[in-house]
């Protein structure tokens, strides 16, 4: 019936796979969990045996990292089930019936996606603060606003999909690194026909970067949109839906990006500074990236 699918990196999915084993015993449905580690994380190896213990689990440890698209690609390959879980291993379970509200909603054609949330109560360590600000602020978001536009929406940090659309589907293997993996994913459910239906059945974000990581991960997730743009991967309805890339080629139209690339590398160290603070502004950060995302195009 169902493969649980959980990619991670630098984590510990103990307390993840053991209430969605938990859950999915209750529910009495034939399942398996399938754990793929793509880090150097040096508990790994002892992460791999305990968790592998729990009812139904597989747990894929790996000398060579494969990247975020293909680790998915991986697990999905792995799988059995007629339809594949996904989710990222830094989740948390916020509710106990999740599992259910999936089965509840499961369609032979249609993508479910879940959400992400983030806890209420901002982290006691300032370092932290960016990354949950943004979560709460930009990713946290109602079913019903995620399916005014779904390809917009989706994420891979929470959703199920039938295995023969993943099959037809797959994540773009060419991008590396951070970013957009799930952005090209999501255009071409939606360039396939395929419905996606926003549910309120969030998993929590628990693994919070460091402001100063989130920023490099900012910047390599501009390259990415930077390459794929000049791949032309994607079509011009979509520009507008996603107002970074946007802005960056009406910027490019006007021939000003260098005029914010100059900008940029001028007040960089600065608004860093700001940006990994106690009072981190999201207008900044927006401004943030697209000051790089023109630095790098």
């Amino acid at each position: 019936m169902l493969s649980v699918l959980i990619p991670v990196i630098d984590w510990n999915p103990y307390s993840l796979v053991a209430s969605l084993a938990a859950q999915l015993i209750q529910c009495g449905q034939s399942y398996e969990i399938l754990v793929s580690d793509d880090s150097d994380f040096t508990e790994s190896s002892k992460i791999s045996q305990l968790v592998g213990q729990i009812p139904g689990v597989i747990y894929f440890c790996r000398e060579n990292p494969l990247g975020r698209s293909a680790n998915r690609n991986f697990l999905g390959d792995q799988a059995k089930h007629e339809f594949l879980l996904f989710m990222d291993g830094d989740a948390g379970m916020a509710e106990g019936n999740y599992i259910q509200n999936y089965l509840d909603r499961l369609s032979s054609d249609t993508v479910l996606c879940g959400g992400t949330l983030y806890n209420e109560e901002p982290p006691e360590n300032s370092d932290f603060l960016l990354r949950w600000k943004y979560g709460r602020s930009r990713e946290q978001s109602d079913a019903k606003n995620r399916q005014k536009r779904p390809w917009k929406s989706f994420s891979t940090f929470n959703f199920l999909i039938p295995a023969k659309v993943f099959k037809g589907i797959r994540f773009d293997e060419s991008i590396k690194g951070y970013g957009h993996e799930d952005t090209i994913f999501g255009i071409n459910l939606h360039q396939s026909g395929v419905k996606i239906i926003h549910l309120n059945n969030g998993l929590i974000h628990l693994g919070l970067e460091p402001s100063s990581i989130y920023l490099e991960k900012i910047r390599e997730s501009g390259a990415n949109l930077c390459l794929l743009d000049s791949r032309m991967r994607f079509p011009s309805k979509y520009i507008g839906d996603f107002s970074l890339l946007a802005s960056w080629k009406r910027l490019k139209k006007l021939k000003i990006a260098w005029l914010v690339a100059a900008w940029f590398r001028y007040r960089r160290k600065s608004i860093e500074k700001r940006l990994c603070g106690p009072d981190p502004s999201l207008v900044l950060l927006d401004l943030y990236k697209l000051g790089a995302i023109s630095h790098i195009g």
